[in-house]
């Protein structure tokens, strides 16, 4: 049986496409957050070289997986 605890669904190299991905994920019923090191940018100014990672609860990691592949957020 899967719970609650936070799983990473995506990672992506920005907080922009991290915040739209979920904020697609929320609009769906699916709770999730972002977590980036906010020091991995340059003055947070774009890409960072570490990931920026989506979280969602372990049981609703597959319907988050399929959602971000059908809309090109993975």
């Amino acid at each position: 049986m899967k719970g609650n605890a936070p799983v990473v669904v995506a990672e992506f190299t920005n907080s922009r496409d991290a915040a739209i991905a979920a904020g697609m994920l929320e609009n769906n019923g699916i709770a999730c957050h972002v977590m980036d090191d906010a020091m991995s940018t340059l003055y947070g100014a774009g890409a960072t070289w570490a990931p920026v990672r989506l979280y969602v609860a372990e049981a609703d990691a597959g319907r988050a997986a399929d959602l971000l592949r059908e809309h090109g957020d993975n």
